[in-house]
């Protein structure tokens, strides 16, 4: 029973340090769209969107990027004679400084966007499943944005 024990112990360490190491990790951004597509249907349009962003890191943990930048891919639905959207993904890429590099893919919701890490290397590689909640600040004319992401996991 001590080994079983020990060992969920020892098993749940990872996730622990993640945790806290995590939960700290929020931030602020600047996505510029470099590119735009419009798809017209009967009764709902798609809007596709590329952008360059810059993620600064507040408390970045040592060893870590104070900022990096970011290669952003949104596909995002709307129905016909609607604002809102009623849903979309956003796909992130990132090499930082250091050569790191990591994968963020998310999902719109009517509160802002759930960001997943779904893939990292070096440093980012303990923080694959760590999660952020994405919410606009600002929008801009052309689709550009200023938007805040704290974690929530």
């Amino acid at each position: 029973m001590k080994n079983i024990i020990l060992i969920a112990a020892v098993s749940l360490l990872p996730a622990t340090g993640f945790a806290g190491g995590h939960s700290g990790l929020g931030g602020h951004g600047t996505g510029i769209t470099v590119d735009n597509k419009v798809i017209e249907g009967k009764t709902g349009t798609i809007v596709q969107n590329s952008t360059k962003d810059i993620w600064i890191w507040d408390n970045p943990p040592e060893g870590f990027d104070a900022a990096t930048n970011a290669s952003c891919t949104q596909t995002i639905s709307f129905a016909k004679g609607q604002e809102a959207p009623i849903g979309g993904t956003v796909t992130c890429t990132v090499v930082d400084e250091s050569g790191d590099v990591f994968i963020n893919t998310g999902t719109f919701g009517a509160d802002g966007v759930l960001l997943t890490l779904v893939g990292g290397t070096g440093k980012w590689a303990a923080y694959t499943g760590a999660q952020w909640k994405g919410v606009t600040r600002h929008s801009l004319e052309g689709g550009s944005s200023v938007y805040d992401f704290t974690p929530t996991n």
